[in-house]
Parts: structure tokens; sequence; C-alpha cells
């Protein structure tokens, strides 16, 4: 890793309306008062002491394999890997790809393009970046605190990861077992034959009284008196070890969201250790992030192919995955289909959050962003895809065993990950290795996810105040002790009904409208035009007119429809059987809003500072901030100045 050492460059205050040789608007054209002067790059010479310090302790990735590794690990997270199977099969399986293929080159590319180009150029974090729009430099506060709570519920995810990897080293896996302390009468669980190949064996334990029926025609052990091979047992379903595991031993879940409960101490210390880890991966921040990531974002693909190879080998297999692809085109005529689709491309790649813009500040500033941008929204994609096979191969061996249909095994979300896969991980031969490299995966996705996200709000600190980066470790420690306290609340008996609020409203307003404040800041108040110049400066060619026009007409457009559906078609969030009240929908639209007040709050605090008319008002805080909106390289923003020179007098 190295450090941008080249001294920052002078400021020199350009007057409005002056008649020097300095001026950048003709004589005449007087802005309001107050409102006289906007700061440009110069000539080298004496500079600002605070910045040229700023500028020297700014970070690099020592080489683009890390930027890479680093940015797949971002995008390709537990959201990712699990919901998207389940949105796939759910949408019409195979015939779900050409939605979501469209909707990646309409909406997710140009996205993720035009952040990481603006992440590259200012080399600057979320929330300075939005310079280029003083008015709208709150969505970047919205981008930093969707992070932050984005940080602050995954947490809980790793710590229900680390709980089951300590579990996978039991002699029997504890979710395949009844009778434990944590069961009910009603427990059931799915067993292994002794030879070690998997058979419909159904241990029933109590008086079953069960919601989904199902029917077992193979041996049959109910209070201890087995039936004879052949005979016909209806039953009904209630809850199967994992399910129990997962409610009464790891989530020691509560009554409702009214009822928070104690604290489950030993998920406080696995959630403690998810914090420990998180430290020492932030602590020299992308100095040490960057070489984690070479086995945090490596390993999942090894572990989702030794898993597809295991699974591919097992009964029922082949019939999962064809559950998986088989296409049912008659659902490309619902329009949910469509919707489901653009957002799945926000959770697999990201935009909107603000992790991509801080990854691409740390590159070196004649990247070749564009490109990077297209091979890594394929591979985010890409594994999208491919991680529905090992899951759906495995299903398909659970819906075998069981003699369920595959449609009645499938989950998304922690329902997949904590109790439908692990089941079925637990009737494979050797459960206790598939468990282990099952649950590892999971926490490397987690931290590697976890690692961006709190980057987004350590460097918007640290760039804001710049003597924080000589006291990186201290901040850091600071900043992971404090989210293990708040994070506290998602371990209690609550805590799931806290989570499930949460996931389900944090990227509900916010996301979706960041998306659209991006296109219009560069398609229409920047202007393609100016944003293109900024591109030609960085990588010597400017964009294609096909990205251009996505920027300003396409994307833009796909977005509002897409808000405006979201918005129509909103449903009460709900946990299984259980429907929040209005407490809880309170919470939830409280987290939904948090991100998105900013974009109007800080708007407003523009235009109150500002002095003139609103029209000169406005008119002022829709340039650009050239104190921080320029090229992070210094040799360009001579280059950068004189061509803003011109350009600044006609915004």
């Amino acid at each position: 890793m190295e450090n941008n050492n080249d001294a920052s460059v002078p400021l020199t205050t350009i007057t409005h309306g002056s008649k020097g040789t300095d001026s950048t608007e003709p004589p005449g054209d007087t802005p309001p008062p107050g409102m006289n002067s906007l700061h440009l790059p110069q000539h080298p010479g004496a500079g600002e002491e605070e910045e040229e310090e700023e500028e020297a302790r700014r970070m690099q990735w020592s080489s683009k394999r890390e930027y890479i590794l680093s940015t797949v690990g971002f995008c390709v997270g537990i959201g990712n890997l699990f919901r998207f199977p389940y949105v796939c099969n759910r949408n019409g399986g195979g015939a779900f790809l050409i939605p979501f293929l469209l909707s990646l080159i309409l909406i997710g590319l140009p996205l993720f393009a035009l952040e990481v180009i603006i992440g590259q150029f200012t080399g600057r974090n979320c929330l300075q970046a939005w310079a280029i729009c003083p008015l709208l430099k709150g969505a970047g506060l919205g981008m930093v605190i969707t992070s932050m709570i984005v940080f602050w519920y995954y947490n809980t995810i790793m710590a229900w990861a680390l709980y089951y990897l300590a579990s996978s080293f039991r002699s029997v896996l504890p979710w395949a077992l009844c009778g434990e302390w944590w069961n009910t009468p009603h427990c059931f669980t799915y067993t292994s034959s002794a030879s070690g190949n998997t058979s419909s064996v159904l241990e029933v334990f109590g008086n079953a009284s069960f919601g989904v029926n199902y029917t077992v025609t193979d041996n049959l052990t109910l209070d201890g008196n087995q039936t004879t091979p052949g005979s016909e047992v209806i039953a009904t379903k209630k809850a199967s070890s994992a399910e129990e595991f997962w409610n009464h031993n790891v989530l020691q879940l509560s009554s409702g969201f009214d009822d928070p409960g104690s604290v489950v101490w030993y998920m406080a210390l696995t959630l403690t250790l998810t914090l420990v880890l998180c430290f020492g991966a932030l602590v020299k921040g992308v100095h040490s992030s960057g070489k984690i990531v070479y086995v945090t974002a490596t390993a999942p693909y090894i572990l989702l192919t030794v898993l597809l190879v295991r699974g591919a080998t097992l009964p029922g297999a082949v019939d999962g995955i064809l559950f998986y692809i088989k296409p049912d085109f008659a659902k490309l005529l619902e329009p949910q289909v469509w919707v489901e689709a653009a957002l799945q491309v926000f959770y697999s790649l990201g935009p909107g959050w603000g992790g991509l813009i801080v990854m691409a500040s740390f590159n070196k500033f004649q990247n070749n962003c564009l490109r990077d941008a297209l091979i890594l929204t394929l591979i985010g994609e890409g594994t999208s895809i491919f991680g529905g096979f090992p899951i759906f191969a495995v299903l398909g061996n659970m819906a075998y065993v069981s003699g369920q249909a595959i449609d009645k095994v499938v989950a998304s979300g922690p329902g997949l990950a904590f109790v439908v896969y692990p089941e079925a991980i637990s009737l494979m031969p050797l459960p206790q290795l598939w468990a282990f490299l099952f649950f590892f995966m999971i926490v490397t996705l987690a931290i590697d996810s976890q690692i961006t996200n709190a980057e987004v709000g350590i460097t918007a600190l640290t760039d804001l105040y710049p003597r924080l980066h000589r006291r990186r470790p201290v901040v850091t420690a600071v900043f992971c002790f404090v989210f293990l306290l708040v994070s506290l609340p998602f371990v209690t008996r609550g805590g799931m009904y806290i989570f499930q609020l949460t996931d389900w409203f944090v990227a509900t307003v916010s996301i979706i409208s960041i998306g659209v404040l991006e296109c219009v800041v560069v398609g229409w108040i920047y202007g393609t035009e100016a944003f293109g110049d900024d591109i030609y400066l960085m990588l010597g060619k400017r964009p294609s007119f096909l990205l251009c026009l996505f920027w300003k007409y396409i994307t833009l457009f796909l977005l509002l429809v897409l808000l405006t559906i979201t918005f129509l078609n909103y449903t009460p969030p709900t946990l299984g059987d259980y429907v929040y009240g209005p407490g809880g929908t309170a919470f939830g639209w409280c987290v939904a809003f948090s991100s998105f007040l900013p974009i109007p709050a800080v708007a407003l605090h523009q235009l109150w500072k500002a002095e003139g008319s609103l029209i000169q008002r406005l008119r002022y805080t829709l340039k650009p901030d050239y104190n921080i909106w320029k090229p992070v390289d210094v040799k360009a923003r001579v280059a950068y100045c004189k061509e803003r020179q011109q350009y600044i007098s006609k915004v």
C-alpha cells in the first residue's frame, strides 16, 4: 500500500464579475452579496498546509487486485447469495433472468459506473463527493447513514454464523436433534440411516398438531412405535429440529416486538467476536482490509464450488437445479416480477449504499474504472446466478429425502441460511464438515460486506477531520466498541423482531431516491458534457453516448417508475405469522426515513446559508464546490482549472 504523497494544489479565489485576469464571468454578471467567490484549483505554490497533509495521508490500493477483490466482496454479500435464488425461483425461474439482465444493463451498470467515476475522480468519501451539487449534499449523508444501519444489523448475521460455526464441531449437529433443552414436544427431525446414506426416516416427538400437511410412505418412528415399511401416515408439520434450534436456542424468540426480553449471553459473546474481527480487518484501513480480501473474497467461490460438486452427487439434486432454472414465461406478464428484478440489482451490485464510491476513492487516478465497472458488474451478477446452483442442489436432496415438494422447503434470507440449508446439510454424510464449510463461507461473505460498510463511516469521519488519519487504530476501536453496544438489542430475545423491521425498511425509500438524485445531478444539473470532460481528464477518453443517454433519460425514468411502484405496492412488515403493531411499524418507518430526511434537511440548510433571492440562492447552491470537487491527482488540477474557467461562467 502506498500513500499519495503529492502536495496539495493551493486554491486561488476567483471573483465573479471582477475586471482582473482571473475573472470567470463576464463583467456585469454580478452574483448576490455573500456569493461572490468560487474556489478553483490554480497553480502549485504556497498551499494550505492542512490540505497538503490531508492529501499526503490519502491511501491508495497497493494493487488493482485488492480493489477488484474488495469490491467483489462488497457486491457478493449474504443478501446477494441467499436472496437471489429465492427471488429468481419465485418470479419465474429461468424466465426471471430476462428482466433481471435488462435491469442490470439499464439500471445497475450505469449507476455502478457513475459511482466509481465519482469516487476515483475526487478521491473523496461519499459525503464529500456530493460537493458536485452542494444543494443535494444530504444524499451523501444519507449514504453514510444507510451504510451505518446496514453495518449495525449485519453484525447480527455474522454473530449467528459464528455460533453455528462453533456448533459444527459437536459430534452430532445440535440442529439435527430433538429432546434438547430448547425443543418442544412437537419437535421432529429427519435422520440418516446407519449406512450413511440418507433415507426417509422421520422421527416425531410428542403429539404433533402441525400446520402443513405431508405424507410419509417409508419407515416412521412415532412415540417409539415403528410402523411397517410402506404404510402411510398423515401428519401435520409444525417445527423441525432445525427450526426449534433457530427459534428457541439461537434467538430464544420472545412473544413480539413489544417484548424485548433479556440478552442471550452466548450470542452477545459471538457479537463481541464479530466486532473484534471487524476491528482487525479495519484497523489500518485499506492497508489491512486490502490483504484480508485475498481470503474472504475468494473463499466463497471455492466453497460454493465444493458444495456444488458435493450437492450434485446427491439424490434429487438435478430436480432441485431444474426447479431453480425452469422458466415460467407467464410470470413475465406480472409487473411485480419486473419490479423485483430491478430491486435485486441494488442488493446484488450495491449502488446507492456509498461503498462503491469509497472503494473507488482509493484507486489510482488514471485507473480504467469504466472497464472495471463492466467486469465487476458481470462478476457480481454471475455470482448471484451461480450461487443458486449449490443451494438448490442441496435443497433438491432435502426434498427427496423428506418426501416433500421442493417449493415446500425453499425459503429466503435467514430462513434459508439458518434453518433450511443447515437442515439439509444434517442429512448428508460427514455433516460436520459441510456445516463448517457452509458457515465459514457465510462468515467470509459477512465480513467482506462489513469491511466496506464500516469503511464508509470511518472514511467520512477521518476525511472530515484529517488529523484522525494518524489515529486510525483508536478511531476504529471506538467505532467498533460503539457499534457493539448499539447492536446488543439484536441479541436480546426480541432481537429478531428488530432485525426484521430494519431489513424490511432500510432500502425502502433512500436507496432508490439516491439513485434518482445521482442521475439528476450528473444528467441535468452538472451535465453529462462537464462530467464527460472530467472522465476525459482522468481516462483520456469520454464516456459513450449510450452511457450518457442512460444517466440522463433511461435509468432516471426507470428509477422514478420503480420508486412509484414501491410506494404503491407497500405491504406491512411481518415475521412469519407475527404481524407488527403500530409501534413496530413506526420504528420501521423511522429506519426508512433516517437516511432520506438528510436530503431535504441539508438542502434547506444550504439555501438558508446563501444570500440573495430564492432563485439566486438556488443557482448558487447548484454549482459545484470546487474547493472539494476537483481531481485528486495534483498534476491534473492545472489542466482541470483551465478546462473549468470557461465552463463555470455558463453554469
